[in-house]
Parts: C-alpha cells; structure tokens; sequence
C-alpha cells in the first residue's frame, strides 16, 4: 500500500505546486497561506502596511501642528485687528470731541461777534456823544462838564465790557 501512495504524493506535490498562490490572505486558500508564510510575503506585506501607517500618521502629526500655527496665527491677526479697532474707535471719539470743540468754539464766537458787534455800535454812538458835545456851542461850560464826566464814566464802562469780552 505504501507504493500506492507515493505516486500519489507525488502528483499531489506537483498539483499544490501548480497552485497559484495570492498575497492577500483572503484569496489565497490554506496552501498559499502555508506557502506566504514560509518565504515571507505576509511578513513582507504586514511591514509595507506598518510602513504606509506610520508616514500617514507622521502626516497626520504634521498636519495637526501646521493647524495649530495656524490657528495660532488666526488668535495673532484677530488680535492685532481688534486692537487696530479699538485705536480707531478711540481715534475717532477723539475726532468727535475735536468737534464738539470746535462747534462750541464756533458758538461762543458767534455770541462774541454779536457782543463785538454790540460793544462797536455803543463805542459809535459815544464818539457822536463827545462830538455832539464838542460842537455844541449853546451849553454852559459847567454843564458840558457835568456831560463831559457822565461821558466819561460811560467809556469806562465800555471799555471794563471790552476787557471782559476779550478774557474769554
């Protein structure tokens, strides 16, 4: 009986050898498991694979650190830009105030040109007085004085007007 089995043996050595084998376990069938295992192809795939998930994975880290720069960098110009906004809204109240400023300013010149305007006419209207009072040939000396003095008293009333307007 052993005779028997050996040509036996033989064309089944012959048959598994005739075989295709495949790489990928899945496929192959147990005589291409056996024989992938015994020369190092599923060793061979396995570390291609480890290799390809460890560079993903190195990827993966630098692309989380190139993230965070740049999230990094977002905080920095989102910063600086409410900074920049905060300056302009300052640069602008002040800009504001300038104004009101200037517009109270324009205000009390305006109450000051009246008041020019108003103290010009009484210092006209006091010249006339004295010129009146100098052409005046009928009045008595004393009384011209007595004019001459109420004159006087209300120049320097004008004039105390005029220094006080000035001051502001």
């Amino acid at each position: 009986m052993r005779a028997h089995l050996f040509p036996l043996a033989v064309l089944l050595a012959v048959g598994i050898s005739g075989c295709t084998t495949s790489e990928d376990p899945a496929q192959g069938g147990f005589l291409s498991g056996v024989s992938n295992l015994s020369n190092g192809t599923y060793q061979n795939r396995i570390n291609e694979r480890q290799k390809t998930l460890e560079d993903e994975q190195d990827k993966n880290v630098q692309q989380s650190r190139a993230a965070e720069r740049l999230a990094a960098q977002s905080a920095d110009v989102k910063a600086q830009r409410e900074a920049a906004e905060a300056k302009y809204a300052d640069f602008q109240k002040s800009l504001q105030a300038s104004r009101n400023k200037l517009a109270a300013a324009q205000k009390a010149n305006s109450k000051k040109k009246t008041e020019v305007t108003a103290l010009n006419r009484d210092i006209d209207s006091l010249e006339k007085k004295i010129k009146l009072l100098q052409q005046d040939t009928f009045t008595p000396d004393a009384d011209k004085q007595k004019r001459l003095d109420d004159l006087r008293k209300e120049r320097e009333a004008l004039e105390r007007e005029v220094d006080l307007l000035v001051r502001r």
